[in-house]
C-alpha cells in the first residue's frame, strides 16, 4: 500500500479508547449529543422525508435504527437518512474538514449494528475526527473544487472499520474503497444551493459504510489510492503528508459547535450584529458595512463568483450561506433561528430591502489574523443622522477559544429535541447521550431515535 494509506491504517489499528485523553472523550460525548439534537430539529424537513422514504424497507444483514421508524434498516441507508436530518438545519458542528459531526450519524448506526458500547462509539468518533481533521489541515479543500465528503468518507470509514474489528488488510481495503469511487464535486456548495447541500456528506458516509462492509467480506481495493497511477494526488490534489495523534488538542477538541443554524463563516457576523442591535434604532439604519476575512467573503459574500445567490437567495440553503441575508435577519428580527430562512421570511420585501443595504468586503488585516477557523468580522451600522456604530467579533460562541458551556449545549439540545419527542423522552435521550461513554449498550438510545414523531 502507498505511504499515506499505510499511515492511516497504522493509526486505526493503534488507537484504543483507553489511550484517549479526557478532553477528547468529553468532546466526543458533547458533539454526539449536539448532533442528534440537530437531527431532531431537522427531522420534519422535506429533504429528510425524501431520504427517509428512500431508506424505509431496505433490509440487509447489518441493520440500524432509522429516525422515526419502528423497524431497523440496512446500516448504509440508515446512515444516509439520519445524517441528512442531522445536517438539515446547518446547526451541527464545524471543523477544518467541513462538518465532521456528519460522520457521527454513520458511526452511531454502525456501532448499533455491531452491538458496540458507548465507549466503542466514542473511540470511533475520536478516530474519525482525527483523520478527517488531519487530512484537511494537510490539504484544505475549500477552494480546490472538491467537496468536504472527500475527507469525511475516509474518517467515517476508519471509525466504522474500528467498530467492526477489521484487521489491517481489511482496514486498508475499506479506506481505498471509501475514497476511490467517491471523490465529490464542490458544485454542491456553489451558486444557488439546493437541498442536496444537506445530504451530500451523508452520501459520502453512506458509501463509506458500504465500503467497510465490502472490505469485511473480503473485497480488495486499489493498493495505492493516493500516490499511485491515476490516484488522488495525480488527479485531484497535490501530494501531502499527515500527522496523526500528535501532541496538543485532538481533532474533535479543535472543532466548533454552532450557536446559530447557519453557515459557520457567518457566525461571527451574527454575533456582532446582535451586539449592535440594542444600541440603535433599527429603522434608522441606512447602510450595513461589513469587513471580513477571506474565507467568510469567499463562502458567504460571493467571493467564489455567486454574488447574486448571496444578495437574492432563492432557497433556504442559499439564505443560510448568505452573509447579507443573515445580518439583515439578525438586525430586523433580533435573532437568527431556522424560521429566519423560511419561504415566507425570504419573500418579505422589507427584509429584502435591508439585505440590499449590506456591503461586504474582504479585509487583508482580518484575513491575516483569521487562521483557518477564525473568522474576524467587523460590522458597522451607518445611521440616518450620519452616526456610525461598530462591533468586531473574532471567534464565534462555540469555538474552542470561546466555548459554549455544558448548560448552553444542553439548552440547545432541549430546544431541538422537543420537535421530535415529548418532554420526558427528550430529557431521557439527553441524559443517556450525556452519559454515552458509560453506556454498556446503545439500544436504549436507539429506541428513542426510532420513536421520533413524524407529526
Amino acid at each position: 500500500m502507498d505511504q499515506l494509506l499505510g499511515s492511516l491504517v497504522d493509526f486505526v489499528c493503534e488507537v484504543d479508547h483507553k489511550t484517549l485523553g479526557s478532553g477528547a472523550v468529553s468532546r466526543a460525548v458533547r458533539h454526539t449529543l449536539d448532533t442528534i439534537g440537530c437531527g431532531a430539529g431537522g427531522f420534519h424537513s422535506r429533504p429528510v422525508e425524501i431520504a427517509r422514504g428512500m431508506a424505509t424497507g431496505v433490509s440487509g444483514p447489518v441493520q440500524a435504527s432509522l429516525y422515526g421508524s419502528p423497524n431497523r434498516v440496512l446500516v448504509d441507508v440508515a446512515a444516509f437518512a439520519n445524517i441528512s436530518a442531522n445536517r438539515n438545519l446547518d446547526f451541527n458542528d464545524f471543523g477544518l474538514s467541513g462538518h465532521p459531526s456528519d460522520m457521527i450519524g454513520g458511526l452511531f448506526a454502525m456501532a448499533e449494528a455491531s452491538c458496540a458500547t458507548g465507549a466503542d462509539l466514542v473511540c470511533a468518533v475520536y478516530l474519525a475526527y482525527e483523520i478527517a481533521t488531519a487530512l484537511a489541515e494537510a490539504s484544505p479543500l475549500s477552494e480546490s473544487g472538491w467537496d468536504q465528503g472527500l475527507y469525511c468518507s475516509l474518517g467515517a470509514a476508519a471509525g466504522m472499520a474500528k467498530l467492526r474489528g477489521l484487521d489491517r488488510e481489511q482496514v486498508a481495503n475499506a479506506l481505498a474503497l471509501a475514497i476511490v469511487p467517491s471523490v465529490p464535486l464542490r458544485a454542491t456548495r456553489s451558486g444557488e444551493l439546493s437541498e442536496w447541500k444537506g445530504s451530500a456528506t451523508a452520501h459520502a458516509i453512506m458509501t463509506a459504510s458500504f465500503a467497510v462492509r465490502l472490505a469485511e467480506r473480503g473485497m480488495t481495493g486499489p493498493a495505492e489510492p493516493f500516490e499511485g497511477k491515476d490516484g488522488l494526488f495525480e488527479r485531484a490534489l497535490p501530494p501531502f503528508q499527515v500527522e496523526l495523534g500528535g501532541e496538543g488538542p485532538s481533532g474533535i477538541e479543535r472543532a466548533t459547535l454552532k450557536r446559530y443554524p447557519a453557515c459557520y463563516w457567518g457566525q461571527t457576523g451574527i454575533d456582532a450584529m446582535l451586539a449592535l442591535r440594542p444600541r440603535v434604532d433599527v429603522a434608522q439604519v441606512e447602510r450595513i458595512d461589513v469587513a471580513t476575512c477571506h474565507s467568510s467573503w469567499w463562502v458567504t459574500a460571493g467571493g467564489c463568483g455567486d454574488a447574486d445567490a448571496k444578495w437574492h437567495p432563492r432557497t433556504r440553503e442559499s439564505a443560510d450561506h448568505s452573509l447579507p441575508y443573515m445580518l439583515a435577519a439578525a438586525l430586523v428580527d433580533g435573532k437568527v433561528t431556522d424560521d429566519s430562512f423560511s419561504d415566507e421570511r425570504r419573500a418579505d420585501p422589507a427584509l429584502a430591502a435591508v439585505v440590499g443595504r449590506v456591503r461586504v468586503v474582504e479585509d487583508a488585516e482580518l484575513t491575516a489574523r483569521s487562521d483557518r477557523d477564525r473568522c474576524p468580522t467587523d460590522v458597522t451600522l451607518v445611521l440616518a443622522d450620519g452616526r456610525q456604530v461598530n462591533e468586531v467579533c473574532d471567534v464565534p460562541r462555540g469555538h474552542p477559544a470561546n466555548p459554549m458551556t455544558d448548560v448552553e449545549v444542553r439548552e440547545k439540545f432541549d430546544g431541538l429535541v422537543c420537535r421530535a419527542l415529548p418532554p420526558e423522552r427528550g430529557a431521557e435521550l439527553g441524559d443517556r447521550l450525556s452519559a454515552l461513554d458509560e453506556a454498556e449498550s446503545l439500544e436504549p438510545i436507539a429506541r428513542l431515535l426510532r420513536a421520533f414523531d413524524k407529526r
